[in-house]
């Protein structure tokens, strides 16, 4: 019975680990299937139709730059369609151009910032091979890109899915930049018929265009216009000056105490302000000149090489821009429309010219798109939606709130940073005062860690309590870490006495430094009679010690004094049987003749010498520890020539005689081994240290210096500001007026929106990492003035709630795999 209950139990654990792996395996395959695309069963591969994207640089729609480019509305506008409501979910360059890449909203890519994960190890291991081109590549799109790709895309590889590729390092730039040309990178200057980026870039596309091949294409034109420098082409300088569609209702509407930190702190401009946001919405428009006569050219190849009717040609940016707006000078990453509306055109097959979409499109619904054009399905992990049953559907239903959110900075870590400032405040109210005693900085000073005892590596000053309790900050003693002097006794071979260390007390060894340092000067330069007398109080002290030691050496030389007249009392004893006289030896008859006596005599003169011999090595040891127990004071002559075979020990202040002791000293040059390579090491780590000191001291004066030459840009460091002067832009029109500041950021403007548009509603709903709530209804204030929360019911601001917490937890993956547990 126990024989089967065993069985019974093998089997069932065995039929466990079988489902338990099944399991794993199932997950996996349905993770991996997230990714896969499948083709559509009624997909015509031969008549495929190619694609076109032209994508600008910070271009908006709200300032009126789409009224200065009439190629684009002659050969998109009118023979196309516009979709009104063309949004992106991010309003940062790299950010919003992952998503647009991938399809994925920012949190599933967690591409956050411009730094934070742009083009990084992450991004180009995760998500840089599931992009729309990697997909269409494998199922038989010839593709290409051409332009501005990411912004901290370093040129060193070229990513997955692209056969033609013409990637722009870095930034965007028009002159002087670095182009990685499938796989070679290629610097250019400031020639204009050779370098400027956007002709370069359209001539190109013109050319791969031209090239005739069986396959469909996708050819991606990412323009660096009308993002900064602002260069525009020569022929475009002495254009559109004087514009002012950029002075909107919103236009310099500050300060704003009813919108989020930032703007609560922005005043209204200066006039020097003021006029930069004219000059600058000059220059942008005349960049974007470059790229109204590019679509042209794109259209016009395509309809002599009859590749038009098949081609489905999109025109957007990445997001949009402002100048101006509630006081912000210049810039993005705001979540009001200025910022996140775009351009949003197509043209192509099925599509009616001049008509108009209002469905809310997003960038995220372009790679989901392409691959339906392509004869795709889309992949489950895209959070976008394809808009081809659009083209030939106007009023098709395609969603009606979607998520802008920007920054990563969590609530979590908002309210650690803002609870620590608070605590530092409560922690000691003089923090508060605007003007401290020095007793008062010193007790805030004393506080930080930097400042705590006992000093550490490193660590160059510390706290210390005087003996009134006050407190002073003192520099740190020995930071590279305290010598260790072992109690060993340094010897020669063959001697009797030897040196060691010995700590002084602390009166006696300051005495001692101050003689030698004396000393010193009396022996280069010479002491005056008043700097003499300034060691008279420690010279009676040392002249008792001195006293006192010579006492002793003399009592020692008494005793072996006593020792070698015992020894002359031997010598000349009848014991020997010869002595010395008028420097000759005579010896009594019976030595030479009897050799009993001979050998005594022998014997005796032998034994006399070793104890001499003993003696007198005890004597040399004295005069060595006289001379190594010499008074400071007494000058020391040193010699020129020691015997050889004679090294004598160099004493140190800190010194004192002591016996050797050939076992125990070896134990103690062992523990001095083991401490001195502890100490090598230390030495090393300190030495690290001091270089990423040195390293960060670095950086923090180019700062500084940095900071000194634009002191026209001090300001508050939780802003992100820039400055600029006559010498920024380096092509025409120039700026003449001088340096200025402006803060177009700041470092807590994190959030989450719901952007709601449809037929019965038209609000933007937003909530702040700091815990600020703002909704504006665009229906009755549309350039978003008034913070209009207060008018929202409870249940409205719930509903609003759960609407932002969905959409910001929302994953096509999450919810493709979780379909699959059902």
């Amino acid at each position: 019975m126990k024989l089967i209950v065993i069985l019974f139990i093998l089997v069932t654990a065995q039929a466990s680990k079988k489902k338990l792996k099944r399991t794993k395996l199932t997950k996996l395959n349905d993770a991996n299937a997230a990714y896969q695309t499948y083709r559509k069963p009624n997909a015509d591969l031969d008549k495929r139709p190619n694609i076109v994207l032209i994508l600008t640089d910070d271009q908006d729609t709200e300032l009126g730059s789409l009224q200065f480019m009439p190629k684009l509305s002659k050969f998109m506008r009118e023979k196309g369609a516009k979709y009104e409501h063309g949004y992106v979910s991010t309003p940062m360059c790299c950010p919003s151009r992952s998503s647009l890449l991938t399809g994925l909203y920012v949190h599933n890519h967690h591409v956050f910032t411009n730094n934070d994960n742009c083009s990084s190890t992450f991004w180009i291991e995760n998500h840089e091979k599931r992009t729309f081109a990697t997909y269409l590549q494998q199922s038989g799109y010839r593709t290409a890109y051409y332009g501005k790709y990411l912004n901290k895309y370093d040129g060193n590889r070229v990513p997955p899915g692209w056969d033609e590729w013409n990637g722009l390092v870095k930034n965007s730039q028009f002159y002087n930049y670095t182009l990685n040309y499938n796989g070679i990178k290629r610097n250019h200057g400031d020639n204009y018929a050779r370098d400027y980026l956007p002709d370069l870039i359209t001539n190109r596309s013109v050319q791969f265009i031209s090239e005739r091949d069986q396959s469909p294409f996708l050819a991606v034109l990412s323009y660096p216009a009308p993002h900064g420098p602002e260069d525009s082409a020569p022929q475009f300088q002495d254009l559109f000056f004087n514009v002012s569609t950029h002075h909107t209702p919103a236009y310099d509407f500050a300060p704003n105490p009813d919108k989020q930190w930032i703007l609560r702190h922005t005043e209204r401009m200066l006039p020097i302000h003021r006029s930069f946001t004219d000059m600058l919405m000059t220059k942008r428009l005349q960049t974007l000149q470059s790229v109204d006569s590019a679509v042209e050219k794109i259209v016009q190849r395509l309809s002599d090489t009859g590749q038009l009717a098949n081609t489905y040609i999109f025109y957007t940016s990445d997001h949009g821009y402002h100048l101006g707006q509630f006081g912000l000078v210049k810039g993005k990453a705001f979540p009001f429309d200025f910022d996140t509306h775009v351009p949003f055109f197509v043209r192509g097959p099925g599509i009616a010219p001049r008509s108009v979409r209002n469905q809310p499109v997003l960038n995220i619904d372009l790679a989901p798109t392409f691959l339906d054009i392509a004869g795709l399905h889309k992949p489950p992990h895209m959070d976008g939606k394809s808009l081809l049953p659009t083209f030939r559907k106007p009023e098709k239903r395609l969603r009606d709130a979607f998520l802008i959110e920007r920054g990563k900075m969590t609530f979590e870590r908002y309210n650690t940073v803002t609870q620590d400032k608070k605590d530092a405040l409560e922690e000691d109210s003089t923090l508060a005062k605007d003007d401290l005693s020095i007793h008062e900085r010193l007790s805030v000073e004393c506080k930080k860690p930097r400042y705590q005892a006992p000093c550490s590596l490193a660590q160059k000053w510390v706290c210390r309590t005087r003996e009134d309790g006050s407190l002073k900050i003192g520099r740190c003693k020995n930071r590279r870490g305290e010598k260790s002097k072992t109690d060993i006794c340094h010897c020669n071979q063959g001697e009797v006495f030897g040196w060691k260390y010995v700590k002084l007390p602390k009166e006696e060894s300051a005495t001692l430094k101050k003689n030698l340092k004396l000393k010193s000067l009396r022996r280069r330069k010479g002491l005056t009679r008043v700097t003499r007398s300034a060691t008279d109080l420690h010279e009676d002290m040392l002249e008792e010690v001195a006293h006192e030691e010579v006492r002793e050496v003399d009592f020692l030389v008494e005793d072996i004094a006593e020792e070698i007249r015992g020894l002359h009392g031997l010598t000349n004893s009848s014991t020997v049987g010869c002595a010395e006289s008028n420097n000759s030896i005579s010896c009594n008859q019976s030595v030479p003749e009897e050799p009993s006596t001979w050998v005594t005599s022998r014997n005796t003169i032998k034994h006399q010498i070793q104890q001499l011999r003993a003696q007198l090595n005890e004597l040399k040891q004295i005069r060595k520890y006289l001379k190594l127990k010499r008074p400071v004071t007494m000058e020391q002559k040193p010699k020129m020539h020691v015997k050889s075979g004679s090294s004598l020990p160099v004493m140190e202040p800190e010194a004192e005689v002591c016996f050797c002791n050939a076992e125990k000293n070896k134990e103690a040059r062992k523990q001095q081994q083991r401490e001195e390579r502890e100490e090598k090491r230390r030495e090393k780590k300190l030495e690290r240290l001091l270089r990423m000191e040195r390293k960060r001291k670095k950086v923090q004066q180019k700062n500084v210096r940095k900071f000194r030459k634009n002191d026209h840009c001090k300001t508050d460091v939780k802003m992100n500001c820039f400055s600029h002067d006559n010498d920024h832009w380096k092509t025409a029109p120039l700026w003449t007026e001088g340096p200025f500041c402006a803060c177009t950021n700041s470092n807590n403007n994190t959030y989450w929106c719901a952007r709601n548009i449809n037929s019965t509603h038209n609000y933007l709903y937003c909530e702040y990492v700091t815990g600020m709530l703002t909704y504006f209804d665009l229906k009755v204030d549309p350039f978003q003035l008034r913070n209009l929360l207060y008018t929202l019911t409870d249940a409205d601001l719930n509903y609003m709630h759960r609407q932002v917490t969905q959409l910001r937890n929302y994953s096509g993956k999450k919810r493709f795999l979780e379909r699959k547990q059902r």
